[in-house]
């Protein structure tokens, strides 16, 4: 394949990634096949395949089931897929799964641990109702990757064990029993879920001691605490500034110390801009907080949960099944809030060397398009030819001076 060929597929798999039409798209992935043997695309759609019932479903109880996409149907476009398609109707199995984060975890432990109960709240009642489902597969990895380093104590080390019983209680809770009597309990003996429990710490901590993988986690969850405190930093330090100049001042620092642009979070960056505190997922972010960091870690959990979804659609799933449908199921609103704010319109990735490549529902410098009489934000010049390669260029370096710069980010925080 000439160099040409090699530079082109980005654009060509942006191109099918932002059709309009799910019949654009199909026809560009056949005019580009030659090039996308190895890729599989997803597109949220109103037309195509149900990715079963983990998607944006809002209970009474204040939970709510949140999808990369704002959509109930998908539109897969891969060579097996395509062979399928232009052979008759196309069949593809989904594997599903719903990630719980620690807040999701901390609402249904009361009810779990093979205590006694009583019969479960009413709008708790429809949460777990969902989640006996035979097609709903519970994974709890969000919460394990916030709670790593409580391996190091043995007092918040209880506390992770205790979390993973519930867990193992949850992915074996007796149907029939909760249908009759509205109660919590498990399948299996006591003994059994220690054991079960025990298995997954002994796992956890194995991972812990990971090097490689821990680094690898960290990197990401500090990507995102560096973005937040740059964030809090530009709105803390003057919140009556222009929003043109705080984007720029954030744009400005993405590009020139990050080495990476970031989408989602830029978006999430202008709402924080234009509405402050009144944006509840920056409600608890003030001046002189003495937990002001904790908080900022804390929420880049929450954006990293995010980006982990995209991760996730990239998984291998089962032999069974072509595509892995993530989900996220929390309790928190001011997280609902955040993935509701920017859903993505369609993902690319390349089966042998996985990461995702997401396009989002509305182009990002469109997003500011509504603001373009106050905002004259030369967006378009981050896109150039020469700035993308200035970036790959430094990304290494701008990579390993992360923690040099949240260290500084947090000590500029707390001076003002």
């Amino acid at each position: 394949m000439s160099s040409y060929e090699n530079a082109s597929i980005p654009e060509r798999i942006a191109e099918i990634c932002k059709s309009d039409t799910t019949e654009e798209a199909y026809r560009l992935y056949r005019q580009y096949l030659p090039f996308m043997k190895n890729y599989k695309f997803v597109f949220g759609t109103g037309e195509g395949g149900v990715p079963g019932y983990a998607v944006n479903r809002t209970f009474s109880a204040g939970a709510a089931i949140r999808s990369l996409f704002n959509t109930e149907r998908v539109f897969v476009l891969d060579p097996e897929t395509c062979r399928d398609m232009e052979s008759g109707t196309a069949t593809y199995p989904f594997d599903y799964s719903i990630s719980l984060d620690t807040q999701a975890a901390s609402h249904l432990i009361p009810y779990l641990s093979g205590k006694e109960h009583t019969s479960l709240p009413k709008d708790l009642t429809e949460v777990f109702e969902f989640l006996i489902r035979n097609d709903v597969q519970i994974d709890p990895q969000p919460y394990i990757s916030e709670n790593y380093l409580k391996l190091g104590n043995s007092e918040t080390a209880d506390g992770v064990y205790r979390t993973l019983k519930a867990y193992e209680e949850l992915i074996n809770i007796d149907v029939n029993w909760f249908k009759q009597h509205g109660e919590v309990r498990s399948t299996l003996t006591e003994h059994e879920l220690t054991m079960k429990a025990q298995q997954h710490l002994s796992t956890m901590y194995k991972e812990y001691e990971d090097k490689s993988k821990m680094n690898g986690l960290f990197f990401r969850h500090q990507c995102m605490y560096v973005l937040l405190l740059k964030m809090a930093a530009i709105q803390l330090k003057s919140p009556r500034t222009s929003l043109k100049n705080k984007l720029s001042l954030f744009l400005q620092f993405c590009d020139d110390e990050m080495a990476s642009l970031f989408v989602r979070e830029t978006i999430l960056a202008k709402v924080y801009f234009e509405r402050g505190q009144e944006f509840d997922f920056f409600g608890k972010i003030q001046k002189n907080k003495g937990d002001l960091l904790v908080q900022l870690a804390n929420m880049a959990w929450d954006l990293w949960h995010i980006r982990q979804m995209e991760e996730m659609m990239t998984f291998t799933p089962s032999k069974e099944a072509r595509y892995l449908f993530p989900a996220l199921l929390t309790f928190d609103k001011r997280l609902i809030e955040v993935i509701d704010l920017y859903p993505m319109k369609s993902i690319a990735y390349n089966v042998v060397n996985p990461h995702p490549m997401p396009f989002y529902s509305d182009d990002w410098i469109n997003f500011f398009s509504p603001d373009q009489i106050n905002i004259t934000l030369d967006i378009a010049r981050y896109f150039s030819e020469e700035s993308r390669a200035s970036r790959n260029a430094r990304r290494y370096l701008a990579d390993a001076q992360l923690p040099e710069i949240a260290s500084r980010l947090e000590a500029e925080l707390l001076q003002l």
